[in-house]
């Protein structure tokens, strides 16, 4: 193991991120415990499981199209990340461990530190806080990988993803535009210098 000159990310021999680092669990409200990790390749079946099991709702909300079926050359998009300029946690089911219940990604802009954010929780596990957990850890793992901005569209009636970015209680810009909320979301607040 070896720190990168990224803010000191943990690589392996061939400069690829660890994902030990990217993995954990989170408490829910309800005090159950949920591990996550950073997606895979070997993801994108579970991936399309858990794309099939979102209401039409949820996949409108996060799509903002209808998406019954989530195809093979999606999935392995979504999978296929390098962990530096794009990554996603993902969330297990504590009962079926194979089974993905949530993601969370990000997407750097170009050679920028501001990145586009995206989730999607699968719906009985909606309201329960694993969003904002599952995000928290994201906006960890982007600071560790320079990004310093996440960017975001979000429909105004999606009401659960404009409250879960501002209970992160991180500083926001919201615009409306064309019907849609653009958000960017400061991860790294410049603290106040504090008085003499």
């Amino acid at each position: 193991m070896e720190a990168s000159a990224r803010e000191g990310l943990l690589v392996d021999g061939a400069g690829a991120p660890l994902a030990e680092e990217d993995s954990g669990s989170v408490e829910l409200l309800d005090g159950t415990r949920i591990s996550y990790r950073a997606i895979v390749p070997d993801n994108a079946a579970a991936l399309q499981r858990f794309h099939h099991r979102l209401s039409e709702r949820s996949i409108y909300l996060r799509f903002f199209v209808g998406k019954p079926h989530l195809s093979d050359r999606k999935a392995g998009y979504f999978t296929n990340v390098d962990g530096v300029n794009r990554l996603a946690l993902v969330a297990l089911d504590p009962d079926r461990p194979q089974e993905i219940i949530a993601v969370v990604s990000f997407d750097r802009e170009g050679n920028t530190d501001r990145a586009e954010y995206a989730a999607a929780v699968e719906d009985r596990w909606q309201g329960r806080g694993l969003g904002l957990a599952l995000t928290r850890c994201l906006i960890e793992a982007a600071l560790k990988r320079g990004v310093r901005v996440f960017t975001g569209i979000v429909l105004p009636e999606n009401a659960r993803m404009l409250n879960l970015l501002r209970d992160l209680e991180l500083p926001e810009r919201l615009r409306l535009e064309s019907g849609v909320e653009y958000v960017e979301i400061d991860l790294s607040p410049r603290e106040e210098p504090s008085g003499p």
